[in-house]
């Protein structure tokens, strides 16, 4: 979320590649992991694809690359919820009523985050990834990982604080009328 509101360049990329590292080293650290190797090696699979892809995506891509991968928190948190769903033991989740409509709540704004991603009207980056992170923290809240519940929570708060900031300074650069039709 702070590579966003940067918008700076290389300090932007390394506050994202600081960000996702933290991510992926809380994934770990939060669970039982018997095949460290295969997690590690999709992390490096994952990494070596993403950068191939942005150094061959002209600049004007990275907004739809950054698009892509929303669209692609929102399918994942769709496809983590549905594995909890189906086998709930297996997630330590006891199959209560509220479990269940947290995933329900957490598939419905996954879904409203992958197709948010994917319209082609203009929808704030920051709506998005706060909808990500609101997704993460209802599955977190679901399965009982607190990490993940705290994190999605971080970033939920985090991407709505700087959609109202963007917005506080557009209406300030606009001298602090509203915009609307026929107005000059």
């Amino acid at each position: 979320m702070l590579a966003l509101r940067e918008r700076a360049g290389r300090r932007a990329n390394r506050l994202a590649m600081m960000g996702v590292a933290l991510a992926c080293g809380g994934a770990v650290y939060s669970h039982d992991v018997l095949n460290l190797p295969e997690m590690i090696g999709a992390v490096v699979m994952g990494g070596g694809f993403g950068l191939l892809l942005v150094r061959r995506a002209a600049r004007r891509m990275l907004p739809l690359l950054t698009r892509a991968a929303q669209a692609l928190l929102g399918i994942a948190a769709i496809a983590l919820a549905g594995a909890v769903w189906r086998n709930p033991g297996a997630f330590g989740v006891a199959g209560s009523g509220v479990a269940m409509a947290l995933l329900a709540a957490g598939v419905l704004i996954g879904g409203l985050v992958a197709l948010g991603a994917l319209w082609p009207g203009r929808i704030a980056p920051h709506l998005l990834s706060s909808g990500a992170g609101w997704t993460a923290a209802l599955l977190g809240l679901a399965m009982g990982n607190g990490a993940m519940a705290i994190g999605g929570a971080l970033a939920g708060v985090a991407g709505l604080t700087f959609m109202a900031q963007d917005r506080k300074k557009a209406q300030n650069a606009s001298g602090g009328l509203p915009h609307a039709p026929g107005l000059p």
